[in-house]
């Protein structure tokens, strides 16, 4: 299926004002209604390494292994959740496999996001991700989060330990509790949403997240106007206007006609 005309997204990465490199990947892939996130672990050896081959790995299963078993189910909800589950775990493997064969890249990990709207009739985003990269939907001018980190701090405001508040400050806020290429087995949280014509999805690593909190970035979208690309401009400028302490990688997926997309 031809998603050009009907969902569309523009994505940005900036190596931001602090790190040396930057160890962010993304992927936009509009005519498969793909779009992938990665962040490689800051301070491991090997996180852009890692963070391409996560997402050159899902861009390859997607659009390659999985493609005829989705158009099969394009109704079949468990069916786009296996797919995304496999297309993760053979990440993990391919990271790993990596790492076992240049030992310098031992260790190197990265997070992941990924929407996914599959063929079919019904208005559905499916959406997968591992580690502290985020999905959002913006809805009537209203953000809401999709995700939630696999992080330490998170882990603590779930069990009550903390504030959400607090969590913004907790010197442990950047440990991350689940990530692609440490373990050997991974468990990604997956999870489909329903659309609607005007919506827009953002995923982004936390190079936006840590330096504008939700508010801050529902108000950035809100100036930047109905166009993806805008929209990832804004965001990233901001996010650098505010510090640029790391990279900063966002996508925007909109419907085509709604954002003026390239037919």
């Amino acid at each position: 299926m031809d998603f050009s005309k009907t969902w569309y997204g523009a994505g940005l990465s900036d190596i931001g004002l602090v790190r040396p490199s930057n160890q962010d990947a993304l992927a936009v892939l509009n005519r498969r209604g793909l779009w992938v996130v990665a962040d490689g672990m800051g301070g491991h050896a090997g996180g852009d390494v890692a963070s391409r081959i996560a997402v050159e790995t899902t861009v390859r299963f997607i659009a390659g292994d999985a493609q005829d078993r989705l158009a099969l189910g394009k109704d079949d909800p468990a069916r786009i959740e296996a797919a995304l589950r496999e297309a993760i775990a053979f990440s993990n493997e391919a990271i790993r496999s990596e790492a076992r064969r240049k030992p310098r890249l031992a260790g190197m990990g990265t997070t992941i996001v990924i929407v996914l709207i599959p063929p079919g009739p019904a208005l559905l985003a499916a959406v997968a991700h591992v580690g502290d990269s985020r999905a959002y939907l913006w809805r009537r001018q209203s953000l809401r989060p999709l995700t939630r980190d696999h992080s330490a701090v998170e882990e603590y405001v779930r069990q009550g330990l903390i504030t959400r508040d607090q969590a913004a400050m907790h010197p442990h806020r950047h440990v991350l509790s689940r990530a692609l290429g440490i373990e050997t087995q991974i468990e990604p949280d997956v999870s489909l949403y329903p659309l609607e014509a005007d919506d827009f999805l953002l995923l982004c690593t936390d190079g936006l997240s840590k330096m504008l909190d939700d508010r801050q970035i529902a108000a950035t979208i809100l100036r930047a106007g109905p166009s993806p690309e805008a929209m990832c401009r804004a965001l990233v400028e901001e996010a650098n206007a505010r510090g640029g302490e790391d990279n900063t990688t966002v996508i925007v997926v909109g419907q085509s006609q709604r954002c003026g997309a390239p037919a």
